[in-house]
């Protein structure tokens, strides 16, 4: 159940309450004191109430691009001439294979790094774990604006998880 309904119910209460005090109880000290309590009451739940209510978020959608379509052309039929085969020549040195690329360690892996430090450190060139363990904590405390000890931590935690990595 909605919490502001409740706050609302209450405040609907307390102010019943206190335009039936005066009338049963009279006019003195005591139920005018009660009066005003539950007039206070009542303002209050019913602040507690629109606070609580359910806001209403407008989400806004980027609009998808127009689909274009693309006539495929069939494919054209071409001449083929037997050539006389040629022997290849033999290779004496072996092809080098390119090593495959490490994995870069993401930056969220660190601790303290969220969704806007990655926004700032991507904007210092800084794309992975690699790349911040580079720098020295005093230059990226410099550019980012912040505590020279945080990151050092970050710093600290990137040499471990470079060195875990490899």
């Amino acid at each position: 159940m909605r919490l502001d309904i409740i706050f609302y119910v209450l405040a609907i209460v307390c102010f019943v309450f206190a335009a039936l005090i005066i009338p049963l109880l009279g006019v003195t000290l005591l139920p005018v004191a009660f009066l005003i309590v539950l007039l206070l009451f009542g303002v209050l739940f019913s602040a507690f109430g629109y606070s609580t209510r359910p806001r209403h978020y407008r989400i806004i959608t980027q609009p998808k691009p127009p689909e274009t379509k693309t006539e495929e052309k069939p494919p054209q039929a071409t001449e083929i001439t037997q050539t006389p085969q040629q022997p290849e020549p033999q290779v004496t040195q072996q092809a080098q294979k390119p090593e495959p690329a490490k994995p870069s360690i993401e930056l969220t892996r660190i601790k303290g790094i969220g969704p806007k430090r990655i926004a700032a450190l991507n904007a210092m060139q800084i794309m992975s774990v690699e790349d911040l363990a580079k720098y020295s904590p005093e230059e990226l405390a410099e550019k980012l604006k912040i505590s020279g000890k945080i990151t050092a931590k970050w710093v600290e935690q990137a040499h471990n998880l470079v060195k875990e990595g490899s």
